[in-house]
């Protein structure tokens, strides 16, 4: 009976403590696909504003270029004057964030060249301007053309980067869900094997108490008997052989109903 109690006990603890490790390393693992892949939601959004800045910044060219055409004024010129040195930076910035994907690492150099045949045209109508040469309608169709391109070029690749976070959300969402659910599974997975192994340990010592009491009892009855039996032996001792021992009074006492 002891060793069916420490063997209860040591199952109870061990299968308890497998759960325990179990549950901690799933709920360790989901919170870390949690967090990575909110860290890749995040790197999306870096990557779309990186897009929006860029072409942002190529509308305030484009509007820069306008303005000083029409007026002649300097002022318009503001915006254009070393915004070049900034699209340049976002676009190693865009090329940098999205260097484990091959489709917007073929486009960039791509959407450079836009860039490049934009500032090139600018650059051009800009300096025909202060030289007093009339800009053509032709420089202007072949700018506006090119500013076109930029845009949908820049919308592909944002909408790459919108299909990326979608999947990413759903992810994010997934293990959002996941881990609550794991982890209160775990939970319920603990009380039950400590519900079932508490009715168990308690079962067992309802046993030995049962055996502890039966003990007594049947120490307290051999005490009867020998005490009995001393007292025989001494009337016997006396010469008094007319006692006699009942066979009910050498009966163990009735076991326990319960």
């Amino acid at each position: 009976m002891v060793n069916t109690f420490k063997r209860n006990i040591r199952l109870g603890l061990g299968i308890s403590l497998l759960a325990l490790i179990l549950s901690s390393t799933a709920s360790y693992v989901s919170i870390r696909k949690l967090l990575e892949s909110n860290e890749w939601l995040n790197h999306t959004s870096v990557v779309i504003q990186g897009l929006d800045d860029i072409l942002s910044r190529m509308k305030d060219v484009e509007t820069s270029q306008r303005g000083y055409l029409l007026t002649g004024d300097q002022v318009f010129l503001e915006p254009y004057t070393g915004s070049r040195e900034d699209v340049t930076t976002d676009v190693d910035h865009i090329q940098l964030l999205t260097a484990d994907n091959k489709w917007q690492q073929k486009d960039i150099p791509y959407l450079n060249s836009l860039i490049n045949q934009k500032y090139a045209i600018v650059d051009r109508t800009i300096s025909d301007k202060k030289n007093g040469i009339s800009v053509t309608k032709t420089s202007l169709l072949e700018g506006k053309g090119i500013m076109d391109h930029i845009r949908k070029q820049i919308h592909l690749m944002k909408y790459r980067e919108h299909q990326l976070m979608v999947a990413r959300t759903s992810r994010v969402n997934r293990f959002a869900t996941f881990t609550p659910l794991l982890i209160l599974l775990a939970s319920l997975v603990a009380v039950v094997v400590t519900f079932v192994f508490y009715r168990r340990m308690k079962a067992n010592l309802a046993d030995n108490q049962f055996l502890m009491e039966e003990l007594e009892r049947k120490e307290k009855s051999t005490q009867k008997n020998i005490a009995m039996i001393s007292n025989l032996a001494e009337q016997l001792a006396k010469g008094n052989y007319d006692v006699r021992i009942k066979d009910n009074d050498l009966k163990p006492p009735r076991d326990n109903p319960f």
